[in-house]
């Protein structure tokens, strides 16, 4: 009989916690999960998850733990899956996983924004690294009470390798296979970075305005014709750096193919969209303003190409998180 893969998650917000369930229900598949604020909520009483594309179920983790050590005392896993948020200005998450993570694993990083791999490549020069982006729509309401959408995509490719591409990227088919099961639609890309680059259209531009404009949906955004102009013009920042970046077309997910359509799909919407940045603002916690913001700009300055509307909005962003503590 073969054995179940193992996978351990890191994080269990609103995309960990989503796509464990997912794998949970996999045959193939044995899921752990590491929660921290939502601990004693998923480890009592499970994820309500209140799905348009799955329906209402309770997800109960059969293993929760508090931290990666505990979880590593339970390894070794085949898999870990990096849901943490990304934030290099407060903690390293490839520091955060080490206690899990042996020679035979696979790290797969479900993070946002531009340039987040290499701190795990640094670290783990001899594992195989997947880099992963996700579509889609799910926020976490309450402790433990996730809101889905009506869709789930992964798209996913080897950032780096150990032994050979063809191994680890076989393992990243096995992987992907549990989750088609379960009704997550997947891809596997020879280079990601230019669905990285598609998803950043609009967290780079929604996300940080959606802060200054203070608690405005993306659809109110997109319907201010001042406003819908800014997000415009910061997305065009991020197609030009993107492109230069890449040196390939993005994808067009969602019919996405210039910030035009990008606002035009934002008001296709039917019910209104909060950005995860606004959420932590308005909470006063740490936003993911490096790896939407400060990581790009940071190319832009290094290939020369010219990005105000960006270097403005991290500007502002930083403000706004400074002034927490008054």
């Amino acid at each position: 009989m073969k054995l179940k893969s193992r996978v351990l998650v890191v994080g269990g917000g609103a995309i960990g916690g989503l796509f464990a369930w997912r794998l949970s229900l996999s045959p193939t598949v044995s899921v752990s999960l590491v929660c921290r604020s939502n601990y004693q909520k998923v480890k009592t009483s499970g994820y309500l998850i209140n799905s348009a594309q799955f329906g209402t179920s309770v997800y109960r983790p059969s293993s929760v733990f508090r931290t990666v050590e505990e979880a590593a005392s339970d390894g070794p896993y085949d898999y870990v899956i990096v849901a943490l948020k990304a934030l290099p200005n407060i903690y390293d998450s490839s520091e955060r996983i080490q206690p899990a993570v042996t020679p035979s694993t696979t790290i797969v990083l479900f993070q946002n924004g531009i340039g987040i791999e290499e701190p795990f490549v640094k670290r783990f020069p001899y594992n195989d690294i997947v880099s992963s982006v996700s579509f889609v729509s799910v926020k976490q309401e309450d402790s433990g009470c996730l809101k889905h959408g009506g869709f789930s995509m992964l798209a996913a490719g080897v950032h780096s390798y150990k032994r050979s591409l063809a191994e680890a990227t076989r393992k990243l088919e096995t992987l992907f296979e549990a989750f088609e099961s379960q009704g997550v639609s997947c891809t596997i890309e020879a280079d990601i970075q230019p669905f990285r680059w598609q998803k950043h259209i609009l967290n780079g531009s929604t996300n940080p305005v959606s802060v200054i404009c203070g608690g405005s949906s993306c659809q109110e955004m997109v319907r201010n014709a001042y406003c819908r102009r800014l997000l415009e013009e910061s997305m065009e920042e991020i197609f030009v750096l993107g492109k230069r970046v890449t040196g390939k077309a993005f994808p067009g997910v969602d019919g996405i193919v210039d910030p035009q359509s990008a606002t035009e799909y934002i008001e296709s919407i039917p019910v209104p969209v909060y950005t995860s940045m606004l959420v932590d603002s308005q909470c006063k916690r740490p936003m993911e303003r490096d790896v939407i913001l400060k990581n790009p700009i940071d190319l832009a300055d290094k290939l020369g190409v010219h990005v105000p509307h960006m270097k403005a909005l991290y500007a502002l962003v930083t403000m706004v998180e400074d002034n927490y503590a008054k």
